[in-house]
């Protein structure tokens, strides 16, 4: 895949990596994975996902950017929701050892609908969630 990366550090440590590729013409991935001291990190991200990476990934034609999420991460899960992700389907035995994924998803129609003050309650709050 052609796209983004990126990683983010607390205190001189990388905690977290993500980014979108282009799977294909006009369908892109988003992607993320973690430390469990990336929920510090997860504010700079979301800032980052909406001034730069957002717009840069719609810049280049994305009509849809697909992410997973782990069904059992409910942070993950939260987080997608708040950045504006629709739910699609269930991803049953998805994983390499069978785990359960759920499918969200951003189109140019539902894009236009996010706005950055509606993510920044949850984030907030996930940054001190692991008690540092």
């Amino acid at each position: 895949m052609q796209g983004f990366a990126y990683v983010a550090e607390l205190d001189g440590n990388p905690e977290a990596a993500f980014g979108a590729g282009e799977l294909r013409s006009g369908l892109w991935i988003a992607w993320s994975w973690g430390t469990k001291r990336m929920r510090r990190c997860v504010p700079r991200i979301t800032e980052f996902f909406y001034a730069v990476l957002g717009p840069e990934v719609a810049s280049r034609g994305a009509w849809r950017v697909e992410a997973r999420a782990l069904a059992g991460n409910d942070l993950a899960i939260r987080w997608l929701v708040r950045l504006g992700a629709t739910e699609r389907c269930h991803l049953t035995g998805f994983g390499k050892n069978g785990e359960n994924f759920i499918l969200f998803d951003w189109t140019r129609e539902t894009w236009a609908n996010v706005s950055l003050p509606k993510t920044t309650g949850t984030e907030a709050a996930a940054g001190h969630a692991d008690g540092e």
